[in-house]
């Protein structure tokens, strides 16, 4: 398969809700589990949408900083038009798979102009659980990613 018109897409927040990607984009070609370093994230994005928080990063000095998320292989279009949705530029990140590999050449999406952290709405963190659980992610490290304990 040629990648000459593909964008490895890297999604933290919503955008990890299969459902969701869906809706926006259609199908995919590929997802898989991945993870950026030296960087933290943070609900600090207000959403009238989503009534409270969404996810953003936030670059850190710190190599055990990390998010965890997906990347998607998608179309030049699909991104296009993942883009109009999210309505910020997208900026360029590595970030590894599981496997060791990297990819440094991901597009993502980052604000800069952002309030206060706080938790996210109830809906948005169910979103996100979707997706992460949807891909594989398990519980107790999902409960980590919002800073609870686990419950097991």
């Amino acid at each position: 398969m040629s990648l000459s018109n593909k964008v490895w897409y890297f999604a933290y927040g919503s955008n990890l809700n299969v459902d969701q990607m869906n809706a926006r984009v259609g199908e995919w070609h590929l997802s898989k589990r991945a993870l950026a370093r030296n960087y933290k994230l943070v609900f600090n994005v207000n959403s009238t949408r989503w009534q409270g928080n969404t996810a953003n990063l936030q670059q850190t000095d710190g190599i055990e900083d990390i998010v965890y998320g997906v990347v998607y292989l998608l179309t030049e279009e699909q991104f296009k038009t993942l883009a109009r949705h999210e309505g910020v530029a997208p900026v360029t990140i590595s970030v590894e798979l599981e496997d060791g590999n990297e990819i440094s050449h991901a597009k993502t999406f980052v604000w800069s102009a952002t309030g206060p952290s706080a938790p996210p709405s109830e809906l948005y963190r169910r979103t996100m659980e979707e997706g992460l659980l949807a891909h594989g992610y398990k519980k107790p490290l999902i409960d980590r990613i919002f800073g609870a304990p686990s419950k097991r």
